[in-house]
């Protein structure tokens, strides 16, 4: 049985702050794949507008307590 990883991903998009929480397979995820997630996200954006993008990790699905779901 595979586990998800969840990553909290903040990052500016022109002069904004935003961050959210992406979920992955892999156990590391690199700032150039968050990209790719934050270009979907906000696909009316030019990707130049997108800085500053920085990946913490959260856990895997194994460590959540029985019953609590995360929201992505």
């Amino acid at each position: 049985m595979s586990r998800n990883h969840y990553f909290l991903v903040s990052y500016r998009l022109g002069k904004q702050k935003k961050s959210t929480e992406v979920q992955a397979a892999a156990s590391v995820l690199t700032p150039e794949q968050a990209r790719y997630h934050i270009e979907s996200l906000h696909s009316s954006e030019l990707p130049s507008e997108i800085t500053d993008i920085e990946v913490k990790p959260l856990g895997d699905s194994a460590e959540q307590e029985p019953g609590q779901q995360r929201q992505t």
